[in-house]
């Protein structure tokens, strides 16, 4: 028999499920790269720049962050500013799980998947984390805004406000594991693609980061929560690159 959370209560709406649908997903998962590359390009032609590699990639990603975010947050817009108004009458608790336990969650997930990534001979580091921590080096700016800010965002309202609460019109297990099996093949996705097959060892950590975070989502029944702990993990990662 299903099971019904009667802490979890947010919905997809039929508009939102179709927006997400045929404009946000086809452009995450297949356009924005294109649309963004060819912003560069342009800008470089036109101004006759100069710039390397890892600063193209790091104004890549700001524009593509950029976009996402304006359009995912216009998709949301309403159901963000119900779930503030909610997240204001228990803000001390919610601060609580987003910004402390949450974190301490997402870290200890992140050790225990290295550990059994590792263990079928992964590196340490994710082709992903290699590239974060080059582009911090390089440009903390840009990678606080994209990584600290953006991307938290975005992927949030994707594989948890998205992803999850569609899944869990059909059973909660399957909102959390197919949630988390999808967030953490997105972040190795680029390697595998790209021919780096032994990538698909790093899925560990990310998926049980997915997990997680998920988790927390169902059990504050707040988008807001999930986000501070994404944006605690990502802003203490990058701040142990460039003091630790």
């Amino acid at each position: 028999m299903k099971r019904e959370s009667k802490m979890f209560t947010r919905k997809l709406s039929k508009q939102a499920k179709l927006m997400m649908l045929f404009v946000f997903v086809p452009l995450y998962f297949f356009c924005g790269s294109i649309i963004a590359t060819a912003l560069i390009k342009f800008c470089v032609i036109q101004f006759s720049l100069v710039i390397d590699e890892t600063t193209a990639v790091a104004y890549l990603n700001l524009i593509l962050d950029s976009i996402y975010a304006i359009i995912i947050l216009c998709i949301f817009k309403d159901s963000l500013k119900e779930q503030f108004q909610d997240f204001l009458k228990d803000k001390k608790e919610n601060l609580l799980y987003g910004c402390v336990i949450g974190f301490v969650m997402l870290f200890a997930a992140g050790i225990i998947g290295g550990l059994i990534s590792m263990s079928f001979g992964a590196q340490s580091d994710s082709q992903n984390q290699i590239l974060i921590e080059n582009l911090a080096i390089a440009h903390p700016i840009i990678i606080v805004i994209t990584s600290v800010i953006l991307a938290p965002i975005v992927e949030e309202l994707l594989f948890r406000s998205t992803l999850f609460g569609w899944l869990y019109e059909v059973h909660p297990i399957v909102a959390h594991f197919g949630s988390a099996f999808l967030f953490g093949f997105v972040h190795v996705m680029d390697a595998i693609l790209s021919g780096n097959y032994q990538e698909w060892t790093q899925i560990f950590a990310y998926f049980l980061m997915g997990g997680v975070l998920s988790f927390i989502y169902e059990k504050r029944n707040n988008i807001y929560v999930p986000i501070l702990s994404h944006m605690m993990n990502n802003l203490i990662s990058i701040l142990l690159v460039l003091f630790g």
